[in-house]
């Protein structure tokens, strides 16, 4: 293998190939779901070290996080020079009676309108320079309950003055390509919403990796088409057909899958930079059991999420520096 692998917690830069692509950078971002000093204030320090030291640009962090020590986080990430990314879940961003997180507590378009307005404007406070936001219900549709939260939710957007964007995850208003695709044509929405790609979650809910070059799939071209062109956060997570998480990037029973995401999100940070903006924001997103697939009975997990996630942020440079050396 050329890149050495690090064990969980060493220290190894990401290769450092070309990140520019026209007038675009790109940025990492690292993401704390599942990093076990993220629960422990008194590591923050050495954990935004290591990751710095591993060339992350940034780190996205959901509640409660955010909200244990404010002031703290600010100061760290600061001295580290890392960005903030702040993820919310409209309805959702509590705990329960007995101490489960509540990630989703109504189908209710007023409930979520009012939770995205009140968690935004939380997170704004914190200076991130994107706010990723699982947005809505998946039992709206594309119908006009769709449409009014994601006007609400420009609004809201232009007052804060700080991005949002609309993560395509299950369970949430963009949760499918099918329903996801008439709401980027919508005349009222199109060119003003802005999306977290994470395309991981419409395999699973679509039970299938998607082939442009397969006449079954022939919708699919112009749905990336439009993903790209409102696409300002990748989630960069493998999925297949049959779950949101392959069990690793380098598993050769994936290979299919793994050349399938890599080639929408060179799509995507192609239309990126044609677009001209400055920053590329790209997350590998891999995430802990039960995304993570496990051993039954001692749930041992059958990868390291550490270096799970550290090989893809390697597959995320390589070849976002190819489309580099294409456009040359």
């Amino acid at each position: 293998d050329v890149y050495k692998r690090q064990e969980y917690g060493g220290v190894g830069k990401v290769p450092m190939l070309s990140r520019t692509l026209q007038r675009s950078t790109l940025r990492l971002s690292k993401t704390l779901w599942g990093v076990p000093e993220a629960d422990h204030p008194e590591m923050w320090d050495g954990m935004f070290q290591r990751i710095k030291a591993e060339g992350f640009d940034g780190v996205e962090a959901i509640r409660p996080f955010y909200t244990r020590d404010p002031a703290l986080l600010r100061q760290l990430l600061d001295k580290h020079d890392l960005s903030l990314i702040i993820q919310i879940h409209t309805t959702g961003g509590g705990f329960s009676a007995n101490g489960e997180y509540e990630y989703c507590t109504s189908n209710k378009l007023d409930d979520h309108c009012r939770s995205f307005s009140a968690l935004c404007t939380e997170a704004a406070e914190l200076g991130p320079v994107m706010i990723n936001s699982h947005s809505g219900h998946d039992s709206w549709g594309s119908d006009h309950r769709a449409v009014e939260f994601l006007l609400k939710a420009i609004e809201v957007e232009q007052q804060l003055g700080v991005p949002i964007v609309h993560e395509t995850h299950r369970q949430r208003l963009l949760y499918s390509p099918y329903t996801a695709a008439p709401l980027l044509a919508h005349p009222e929405l199109r060119g003003k919403i802005k999306l977290n790609a994470d395309l991981s979650h419409w395999c699973c809910v679509c039970e299938h990796v998607f082939d442009a070059s397969d006449p079954r799939d022939d919708f699919w071209a112009p749905v990336l088409t439009a993903v790209a062109e409102h696409c300002h956060l990748v989630h960069c997570r493998v999925g297949h057909a049959e779950g949101p998480q392959i069990n690793h990037p380098d598993a050769p029973e994936h290979a299919q899958d793994l050349a399938a995401h890599l080639s929408w999100w060179k799509t995507i940070w192609k239309a990126q930079a044609d677009r001209g903006l400055a920053e590329i924001w790209a997350e590998p997103e891999f995430g802990p059991a039960p995304y993570l697939q496990t051993l039954p009975f001692t749930q041992q997990p059958v990868s390291d999420l550490w270096e799970v996630n550290k090989r893809v942020a390697e597959l995320i440079v390589e070849n976002f520096a190819s489309l580099e050396a294409e456009h040359n």
